[in-house]
């Protein structure tokens, strides 16, 4: 498991400015998946709650934060649910994650949604986050088992933002360890 950072430029509505490589975890094992090529990537709001707790991988620190955080108006809900369903994945709280890369889905489209069509640049941001929110989304439904759902996330993500590396990197991720899984089976 490989997390990248993602963080905004202070002068514009949170846009995303660039997404590095970060922490390195392993999900599976076997020779075949120690390829770092292989490996899921979570993708964080490093400058959003929680975030540089999860890049450095004190994920219930995180989670003490985002759930300090929880009251506050919150200027962005994608950001912070975002990094909700990478410290509940990585902690294995399943049914948590679930509800908040659900919501980190849902108000990346609203969100994506409000910019009118004519802002085509503004779209493909918003694109761009809403790709994020299904592959880390993606990255917990692998995590908890279900490689269905996973599929159809990241297959959303790759329609949304066909060039980010975060989305590559999952579907190739993806592609391997279904290979090495049909592989041990027969």
């Amino acid at each position: 498991m490989s997390f990248s950072r993602n963080t905004r430029r202070a002068n514009s509505s949170l846009r995303p400015r660039a997404l590095g490589a970060g922490l390195a975890l392993t999900l599976a094992s076997g020779a075949a998946l120690a390829d770092g090529a292989h490996r899921f990537v979570f993708t964080a709001y490093s400058d959003s709650a929680g975030g540089a707790e999860i890049v450095a991988g004190r994920y219930d620190v995180a989670l003490e934060e985002l759930q300090s955080h929880a009251g506050n108006m919150d200027p962005d809900p994608s950001a912070t649910n975002t990094n909700r369903c990478i410290a509940y994945s990585m902690t294995m709280q399943w049914q948590e994650a679930q509800t908040a890369c659900d919501a980190a889905v849902r108000a990346a489209s609203q969100r994506q949604n409000t910019v009118p069509t004519w802002m085509s640049w503004a779209r493909s941001s918003d694109d761009e986050f809403l790709a994020l929110a299904y592959a880390n989304r993606a990255v917990m439904h692998w995590m908890s088992h279900d490689s269905a759902a996973a599929q159809t996330d990241l297959t959303r993500a790759l329609e949304l933002a066909p060039q980010s590396d975060f989305v590559a990197r999952n579907v190739t991720a993806l592609k391997t360890h279904v290979t090495v899984a049909l592989a041990s089976k027969s």
